[in-house]
């Protein structure tokens, strides 16, 4: 029959199958008339020790498009945390670096990681419902690279302008905050309404991959403005940290 390509519990199953049906029948008569190795241009550059059984042996692989999909799903599934991961480590040692403060570097963070979570559990969701096109998918793992990049322009904004506020209104904090939620605030709104304009229309396409991207981004925006505009302040009035408060 057809495999879905689009459900990785389907394609694997039947990727492992037919994996388990090779190595079982490998020395089936029929079986034995298979090359199972490596070819370098003309058959003369043929090399079969992998397929003898031994420390090397490999297990016979599937190629074609239902094996590139599987090896795809396989590299997804090993990257689906340590590469959002890998990008959070950058952005808090440069964010340290530049604000020469490990507060405002961890705060950063802690937003950054509630738009990553929310985006795994986007993922949960699309793949309870068995909507491929939205599940965590190696299609989709830019996305929250890319996320967590719009997230964290935000929270520099912000924080970056209530430093000034702060200096400005002479260290009152209620008036900084007012200023900065006015000003700066104001300025992150429209640009998100920007962004996510430009993402709509891509909702309507038939393209998986497209979609989802869309989808994955509109929700990362949304979750960064409002944690930037409300969860940020926050952080930064309980911790106060010496970037913005100086020595107060």
């Amino acid at each position: 029959g057809f495999i879905n390509t689009m459900d990785p519990k389907e394609t694997h199953q039947v990727t492992m199958e037919i994996q388990q049906y090779i190595e079982d029948h490998k020395n089936d008569d029929g079986f034995k008339l298979v090359n199972f190795g490596l070819r370098n241009e003309d058959i003369s550059g043929d090399t079969n020790e992998l397929s003898q059984p031994g420390p090397n042996y490999v297990r016979p692989g599937l190629g074609g498009f239902l094996g590139a999909t599987e090896a795809t799903r396989e590299v997804a599934f090993d990257n689906w945390l340590s590469g959002p991961l890998l990008t959070a480590a950058a952005v808090f040692v440069i964010a340290a670096l530049i604000f020469r403060s490990v507060v405002v570097s961890a705060i950063l963070l802690s937003l950054l990681l509630i738009t990553l979570f929310a985006q795994y559990g986007l993922g949960g969701y699309f793949t309870s419902v068995k909507n491929w096109s939205g599940n965590l998918a190696f299609h989709l793992q830019v996305a929250l690279s890319i996320a967590m990049g719009l997230g964290v322009d935000y929270g520099i904004y912000m924080i970056s302008r209530l430093k000034d506020e702060m200096k400005a209104t002479g260290g009152v904090w209620s008036d900084a905050l007012r200023n900065t939620l006015n000003t700066t605030g104001s300025a992150v709104i429209i640009s998100v309404i920007v962004l996510v304009s430009c993402f709509i229309p891509l909702l309507n396409t038939d393209l998986a991959n497209t979609w989802g991207l869309a989808v994955y981004i509109i929700e990362a925006l949304l979750i960064d403005v409002v944690t930037a505009l409300t969860l940020l302040p926050l952080l930064v009035y309980w911790f106060k940290p010496k970037y913005v408060f100086g020595n107060r």
